[in-house]
């Protein structure tokens, strides 16, 4: 009785913590992987600010390590900018970067599919002095303007019980880098577990690269040199409001050309942290809270159901259980001491029970023995 109380308290602890974690965690309905980001938008004018360090690997600049600031800001249920840049490098500023996206009306609500196009903008700052249109005096900082597509399935909308959400993610910058020799496609993916506050996710995919004209080479026909990664990472959320992501990348295959050949980036391990400046929360991570809260109250007690359903509050519940835990303590040890006492009684009993037959047999042994003597003798 005694263990059953205190594992029912410790439940409603447990329930009462990890609801209330639940309401009060600030996550954005646009959250993603570490190079996936997902189909939907932050909400109409929630501000994020992202702080980001990666450490890469490439047997042509060997280790390279490159912080980056960022931000994110909403416009609409429909539309979010995002930029980011590298404030130092080995030669200056970093690339810069910003991307328009555009979603569908419907995805800012919690649903199965969704689909997103970005116009990616990115300003390079490697010196272009290959291409045929250059001097080599005057070396050209290019920018590039490209598209890419994003489609993403949240299946916590169709299995309450599977907090599960898939990316697939193509465009056309692999690597900002290298955009000013090669053109470039990718084809990203990801399987992603989310809980209430943290996720686990696995990522791979692949760059496909076409060498461009230059003064000494000729065009690629086609995408010939390409390479393969995947990506273990998680995000862990502190104080239910920043977020932490890690991520390691790693090249599992590759194919280049013997001569002047691509070199991928062979490893990058990457962490970022999201801080939510601004922030309201939207449909869709509502919808997530209460389908989250309603699973854990499901797996229950069916006589906790009834409380909460009544208006009880948990945390007048767990008093309640603790106080009962008490009296049921007591109780307890009077009922042991009533037993005891009635224990005792009946060994009593059956003692005097014991010493009433002694006392008839004797009385009966006592007589046989009276009758046995002649009525002469008596006298």
């Amino acid at each position: 009785m005694r263990q059953k109380k205190l594992i029912k308290a410790a439940i409603c602890l447990l329930l009462i913590f990890f609801i209330t974690e639940c309401q009060t965690v600030k996550r954005g309905r646009n959250e993603g992987t570490m190079n996936i980001p997902a189909s939907n938008v932050t909400g109409n004018g929630n501000l994020d600010v992202m702080l980001e360090s990666a450490t890469g690997y490439s047997r042509n600049d060997g280790f390279v390590f490159a912080p980056a600031i960022g931000a994110q800001i909403g416009f609409s249920n429909m539309m979010q900018l995002s930029g980011r840049f590298v404030p130092i490098t080995k030669i200056g500023l970093g690339p810069i970067e910003a991307h328009l996206q555009i979603t569908t009306p419907d995805n800012d609500n919690l649903r199965l599919l969704g689909v997103a196009l970005r116009a990616d903008i990115f300003l390079s700052n490697t010196q272009d002095t290959l291409s045929a249109t250059t001097q080599n005096d005057k070396p050209e900082y290019n920018p590039y303007l490209l598209p890419s597509l994003i489609i993403d399935a949240d299946w916590l909308a169709v299995f309450p019980s599977i907090p599960v959400k898939t990316y697939i993610c193509a465009g056309m910058a692999d690597n900002v880098e290298l955009l000013s020799r090669y053109n470039e496609l990718y084809l990203k993916t990801a399987f992603e577990w989310k809980t209430c506050q943290h996720s686990l996710y696995v990522a791979g995919g692949g760059g496909f690269y076409q060498e461009k004209q230059t003064k000494t080479t000729p065009e690629d026909k086609s995408y010939k040199q390409n390479y393969f990664w995947v990506e273990p990472g998680a995000r862990y959320r502190l104080w239910n409001r920043i977020s932490l992501l890690g991520a390691i990348k790693l090249a599992i295959f590759k194919h280049v050309k013997e001569n002047d050949p691509l070199e991928p980036e062979l490893f990058n391990f990457s962490i970022r942290m999201e801080i939510p400046i601004l922030y309201k929360e939207t449909n869709t991570e509502a919808i997530r809270t209460l389908i989250f809260m309603k699973t854990v109250k499901g797996k229950q007690p069916d006589s906790l159901d009834k409380k909460i359903s009544a208006g009880k509050t948990l945390l007048k519940d767990v008093n309640a259980s603790l106080l009962g835990l008490q009296d049921s303590t007591e109780k307890s040890d009077a009922l042991e001491e009533k037993e005891e006492i009635k224990k005792r009684r009946e060994d009593t009993q059956k003692k005097m029970d014991e010493i009433e037959k002694l006392f008839m047999k004797l009385n009966e042994e006592d007589n046989i023995r009276t009758d046995s003597i002649p009525a002469g003798e008596k006298k």
